[in-house]
């Protein structure tokens, strides 16, 4: 189970290069089928698109709050990270499915007021 927080991390660390570049789609397309299932495709990228456009790059995170859940033998990691951007800060939620030496992007969540204010 601890593995899955390492891999999860090293996720974020991925996720956060792939947001800088613009590449929501293809976060999107790597997500895990309880992404898909919950939401558009359209959606996600717009979200994505809102929160770079608003905030700008990500430039640096600190590890938050964290827990990995197993059930029914799916295993899942939430990792925290209070996160800087260009123009503001904000506290991410990724939710990670973990499956072997794999991890899949199932939710992500961003409260932000510097967001929300521009």
């Amino acid at each position: 189970m601890t593995k899955g927080k390492g891999l999860a991390e090293t996720a974020v660390v991925d996720f956060h290069k792939q947001f800088n570049e613009q590449k929501f789609k293809e976060l999107y397309a790597a997500g895990h089928a309880d992404l898909k299932a919950s939401e558009a495709e359209d959606d996600f990228v717009k979200l994505l698109e809102a929160v770079h456009r608003k905030l700008g790059r990500q430039v640096k995170s600190i590890d938050g709050a964290w827990r990995i859940n197993s059930y029914n033998l799916k295993t899942s990691v939430v990792l925290s990270q209070n996160t800087e951007f260009e123009h503001g800060k904000g506290v991410e939620t990724f939710t990670y499915i973990v499956s072997g030496d794999f991890c899949l992007l199932q939710s992500y969540l961003i409260k932000s007021n510097d967001m929300l204010l521009k």
